[in-house]
């Protein structure tokens, strides 16, 4: 998946018709706003197309005039919050300031920021509660990221291509993220800074020990 796929896929992946008018994209995003907020207000599962219909001020069959139902607005919201945590991602790991133990630190920062600043997110995240494969029929949004990232390490680091399965251990690292600040927010509603900096220790660590192991391969 490339980059301008994931940039336009949150009206796209989930829709029954794509918008061919500013005025429907437009409507289309203020569902997926409403239904983000609705889900921090009464629970992803007291939730309907016919309430967030109501709460956007169309009728209940309009709005499936772009979503199947409830699983299809939600795919499409966690599509736009992986492509939302794609952007920053990119923008944390363009840093030249920094070695890249400290830069994977600002991507798990920036991850928790959307828990504080994304409505909804802290129960949908990138959707896997509800759906392993909600972008295409292989691959789930984490695995997905676990590809951007890995991308994003060949180019900003010139990690060599030849080490063995760099993006499944890239995968096990965004696993370790989204469990501990899934927990530091469990605990704390801002955010618990032990588990946050736990997380940047444990998963930099790992991916460390990895690059550390392949060094000798690659040089072989």
């Amino acid at each position: 998946m490339t980059q301008n796929d994931l940039s336009e896929a949150p009206p796209r992946v989930a829709l029954r018709r794509n918008p061919r008018q500013d005025r429907s994209a437009q409507r289309i995003e203020l569902i997926l706003d409403t239904t983000a907020c609705l889900i921090d207000e009464v629970g992803y599962g007291n939730l309907s197309p016919t309430l967030i219909a109501k709460r956007v001020g169309m009728s209940g069959p309009g709005i499936y005039r772009y979503f199947d139902g409830m699983t299809a607005i939600a795919a499409a919201l966690a599509t736009r919050n992986l492509a939302r945590l794609t952007e920053t991602t990119r923008a944390a790991l363009a840093g030249t300031d920094a070695d890249w133990p400290e830069l994977l630190g600002r991507v798990i920062d920036a991850y928790a920021s959307l828990y504080r600043t994304e409505p909804g997110f802290r129960w949908l995240r990138l959707g896997d509660a509800i759906d392993r494969n909600l972008i295409d029929n292989t691959d789930s949004n984490r695995t997905v990221l676990a590809h951007e990232i890995g991308e994003q390490f060949f180019e900003r680091f010139e990690v060599s291509r030849d080490r063995p399965d760099l993006v499944r251990h890239v995968e096990v690292v965004v696993e370790i993220v989204d469990t501990l600040t899934a927990k530091a927010f469990e605990i704390d509603p801002h955010g618990d800074a032990f588990f946050i900096g736990e997380c940047k220790r444990i998963a930099s660590g790992y991916l460390q020990g990895y690059l550390d192991r392949t060094q000798e391969y690659v040089k072989d």
